[in-house]
């Protein structure tokens, strides 16, 4: 099977897109066999489809059917990357969102944009505490439709991530699970160290940036006022807007593209 791929990095998140038609079943087994080491080696994998609405210029379907806000950034740049549209401002739809989402795209150079989208509201978000080898830790989930992210202010070691994703796990219901340890660089800058776990891949990234986590503390940290913060992380920054409407943006490069093989 030949797949036709852009690898892109919106704050080295690294992501793959495939823009030809495939079969949703078989999407697992691609995202896990192009992710992999022996092939292209990316965070994460999403699939470009047509649009159920009119008014949007394609579809992103992430892999595991959640929601992830840096691939959208990606699929957005990429509509002017590939020339789909010269507008600015336009619409995209994704897996995890039922409504479209406004993007705002702007070009750097041929493979260098600034993206900036809109995201889903959260459906709840709760407290929640669990003993982790005897240790009681505490923090907030943000339940989106397609990922949830449980926000703590517990700085874990590396070995605790794989613990902490065993218990939240228990907890809550979702297609994938986040873990975004948060600290306090000065005001309104934030650190974050994501960790994502995608049910239907199986696969478990500590990641370079992530859009959603960033979106998830901003709105924690927000309080349903209006704001504004800069997330850090390792990959970069990604800047949160809250208010009647949130977004996300990032700088976005194109990397490489081509084709990859698999059985």
């Amino acid at each position: 099977m030949k797949l036709n791929f852009v690898k892109i990095s919106p704050s080295k998140n690294m992501t793959i897109l495939i823009t030809n038609y495939i079969d949703p079943a078989q999407y697992s087994y691609i995202a896990k066999t192009l992710m992999d080491y022996e092939y292209i080696n990316a965070e994460q994998l999403g699939f470009l489809v047509t649009p159920k609405s009119k008014d949007s210029l394609i579809r992103l379907e992430m892999s595991g059917g959640e929601f992830c806000g840096n691939a959208l950034l990606a699929a957005a740049s990429y509509c002017h990357y590939n020339g789909l549209t010269e507008q600015r401002n336009f619409l995209l739809e994704t897996s995890g969102a039922e409504s479209p989402l406004a993007c705002l795209v702007e070009a750097t150079s041929s493979n260098y944009f600034k993206a900036k989208a809109e995201m889903p509201e959260p459906l709840s978000i709760r407290e929640l505490t669990f003993d982790l080898n005897g240790r009681n830790i505490s923090g907030s989930c943000v339940q989106l439709d397609g990922i949830t992210h449980f926000l703590t202010d517990y700085w874990p070691s590396q070995d605790d991530f794989n613990l902490i994703i065993e218990e939240v796990s228990k907890r809550i219901e979702n297609k994938a699970i986040g873990i975004i340890p948060y600290r306090r660089l000065r005001e309104n800058d934030y650190e974050i160290w994501p960790f994502v776990y995608v049910k239907e891949t199986g696969s478990q990234f500590f990641e370079q940036a992530c859009g959603s986590g960033s979106l998830a503390l901003g709105i924690y940290l927000a309080k349903g006022i209006e704001d504004k913060f800069n997330i850090h992380q390792p990959g970069g920054v990604i800047n949160v807007e809250t208010g009647a409407k949130n977004y996300i943006s990032t700088d976005v490069r194109f990397t490489c593209e081509g084709f990859a093989e698999i059985d």
